[in-house]
């Protein structure tokens, strides 16, 4: 019995650890990694170099100047009686660092693109005019925008973002020259691998989910959980033994590959753990089916504790063991109607009276002239 039940455990969770492994995987391929890079923290954006060297990282700057918001981003949503809706998501704004020149006193400016949640507008609109204010002041009094740390991915612009960045710059009469550095890259704050953020880590949550469930199958493969509900059945029931269960599995029927119905016991397979019912406290059994979304195809079995039991079976599967149960457990109602439903329900008691009390009462009645 027991090399039989690991057998089919470590298949179970073998093909669970696989499973999970893939899934895994794939989470973290089409993600691009990007959880390793928030794990280990943004790299911080040098803006001088080529750009290209940061493309598709995780990273962060101190924006210093916030000059235009040029880009409103929009979802529009088609009602389902008629008509649509607009939502405002952010805005894209072109920002600019002001790097000084070794060696001299000039200054070059890096354009870029930074994409910022529609929650940061009146903070930004804020910036925009505290940048305009300074540079357009000659007096020098004014105090150049505090600097705002934006952390996101360094991603290249989109043929129709960057046709809007152009324009912009155009109408700004920004020109890429020796002291001004335009960069076709937006610091995109709204996604993360590929995904927006909420997506990105209901994902990695998921993969977390399947890692721990991997690594828990891995251990379950080396290990006896799969007779975890069979020691707890020993530990309540001490007149039992793993011997007596093993040589009553050893005469048990085989339902498909994975229920044993013996004489005194029912052992089943649920993913990787062995199940075990006493048939002495079994009452009621059938076969259940619901088709759609939530499929289901099982034996349910009734037990005196008002247990039930959900033996995975097909229906030619569940008549077969039903039909054992008929020969050798008298004490058990087989089959469904509403009626005994609401017996079970309603009139506990007088469920019991049907079949289970009476059997019960001529078997013990029987062991007590025996002993005379």
């Amino acid at each position: 019995m027991i090399e039989t039940l690991k057998k089919h455990a470590r298949k179970s969770n073998t093909i669970h650890a696989v499973v999970c492994i893939v899934i895994v995987a794939i989470l973290l391929a089409v993600t691009h990694f990007a959880i390793f890079d928030v794990a280990t923290g943004p790299a911080k954006l040098d803006i001088t170099q080529d750009p290209a060297t940061y493309e598709g990282k995780y990273v962060t700057i101190d924006a210093e100047y916030f000059v235009y918001d040029y880009v409103e981003h929009t979802t529009t949503t088609t009602k389902k009686y008629g008509g649509k809706s607009t939502s405002i998501n952010g805005y894209s704004y072109i920002v600019f660092q002001s790097i000084e020149n070794e060696g001299d006193e000039s200054t070059t400016w890096y354009f870029y693109s930074i994409y910022l949640d529609k929650k940061k507008q009146a903070e930004m609109s804020g910036k925009i005019d505290q940048a305009l204010e300074y540079l357009g002041d000659d007096t020098d009094t004014v105090d150049p925008p505090e600097p705002v740390s934006i952390t996101g991915v360094w991603t290249p612009m989109e043929p129709q973002l960057e046709r809007y960045y152009r324009s912009a710059l155009a109408e700004m009469e920004v020109v890429e020259g020796e002291y001004d550095k335009i960069y076709f890259y937006e610091l995109d704050t709204k996604e993360l691998g590929g995904f927006n953020r909420p997506l990105f880590w209901c994902m990695m949550a998921v993969a977390l989910g399947l890692l721990l469930f991997g690594v828990y199958s891995i251990i379950g493969i080396f290990s006896n959980a799969y007779l975890k509900d069979i020691n707890q059945y020993l530990k309540k029931d001490t007149s039992a033994s793993m011997e007596a269960i093993g040589m009553d599995f050893s005469r048990a029927h085989l339902i498909g590959k994975r229920t044993w119905i013996g004489e005194k016991w029912t052992i089943y397979m649920v993913s990787s753990r062995a199940k075990l019912i006493a048939n002495k406290d079994l009452l009621w059994g059938y076969y259940f089916r619901r088709t759609g979304r939530n499929s289901v195809s099982e034996m349910r079995l009734y037990a005196i504790n008002k247990v039930i039991y959900h033996v995975p079976l097909s229906e030619k599967e569940t008549h077969e063991a039903l039909e054992y149960y008929g020969n050798e457990q008298p004490h058990m109602i087989l089959g469904y109607n509403a009626d005994l439903e609401k017996m079970f329900s309603k009139d506990f008691e007088q469920f019991k009276e049907l079949k289970y009390n009476p059997v019960m009462r001529e078997a013990a009645g029987e062991d007590a002239f025996k002993g005379i």
